[in-house]
């Protein structure tokens, strides 16, 4: 796991050799492990990072190779929603890998540590509805993720995002109707993890194949969505000046550069002491998964939450 804000801050590098140490700040956010359940993740994070750097790495990093080909050379609508595709796989893949670890160690949940963790998410589920109007909120994120990758927008390439925005279709009802099903199954699965036989089944819907917790309908509007994305994303680029294909091409550069570091490097981690003056000088508190730092820009854009 990985802090997104602490990524552009201060490096994929750093953040990336240091996870050993930040996992706990994201995992305390949500719930207070206990010694045993400390003892017990330990060596399953340093097992899921030695497995990531050797193997998933160097996938993340033919898949950017690809991007910047694509992107130098005029990347298409297709090619957009393949890179989107790839991306969710790849996510998939270090789910599907941690997720029976996972489950081993939800086992050990208590009923408090359980309703600590419920009360977060439904926190953070208030937060989340206090968003503003759909079209509002969209011009917004798509204006902000676009300056992001191109630096400044043209009129023109404005145009596009006001007209995506007022196509997309608003699932921010669906989206809530997820995340409640989504915690009402994890309930279902703890309360009765005793009895279940099906504990690791019932946690890879959970972690991997939560698709199939989607309310009916959702899935259709989410890929009419994604379409609409790929079709005005792909427009912004075609309209993208010099200057602005060279702002992203030095993006993914700069994301390359990371990646191949990491893969050939495997230096000592920074003190832990360090760590935490950088986390409490930065106020960051919200990590995310690896694979989705690369995931965040293209799959939010595309969601009309």
């Amino acid at each position: 796991m990985i802090l997104s804000g602490l990524l552009s801050a201060c490096g994929m590098r750093f953040v990336y050799n240091n996870l050993n140490w930040l996992a706990y700040w994201y995992i305390d956010d949500y719930i207070e492990m206990n010694s045993e359940q400390k003892a017990a993740f330990k060596p399953m994070l340093k097992s899921w990072l030695v497995w990531h750097r050797n193997e998933q790495l160097p996938v993340y990093l033919a898949q950017l190779q690809l991007f910047h080909a694509q992107i130098n050379s005029g990347i298409s609508q297709q090619q957009l929603l393949e890179q989107v595709d790839a991306w969710q796989e790849h996510y998939r893949v270090l789910a599907g890998h941690v997720y029976l670890d996972v489950a081993q160690l939800a086992q050990t949940a208590s009923s408090q540590q359980l309703s600590d963790f419920m009360a977060k998410l439904a926190e953070q589920r208030e937060d989340s509805d206090r968003q503003q109007s759909h079209y509002d909120y969209r011009i917004e994120h798509i204006s902000n993720s676009v300056e992001r990758w191109l630096g400044d927008v043209s009129p023109k390439q404005q145009l596009v995002i006001e007209q995506l925005a007022k196509q997309l279709i608003d699932t921010r009802a669906d989206w809530h109707n997820v995340q409640s099903r989504w915690q009402q199954y994890l309930a279902y699965s703890l309360s009765g993890q005793n009895q279940s036989e099906n504990f690791e089944q019932e946690f890879y819907v959970l972690m991997v194949n939560s698709e199939s917790l989607w309310p009916p309908g959702l899935a259709e509007r989410f890929y009419h969505n994604r379409q609409l994305w790929a079709q005005g994303m792909s427009e912004i680029l075609a309209l993208a000046n010099k200057q602005q294909k060279r702002h992203i091409l030095a993006k993914i550069d700069a994301y390359i550069e990371d990646l191949q570091s990491l893969i050939e490097d495997n230096p000592q981690p920074a003190k832990p002491v360090v760590v935490a003056k950088l986390v409490t000088q930065l106020t960051l508190t919200q990590p995310l998964l690896v694979a989705h730092c690369c995931l965040q820009t293209s799959l939010d854009d595309q969601q009309a939450k």
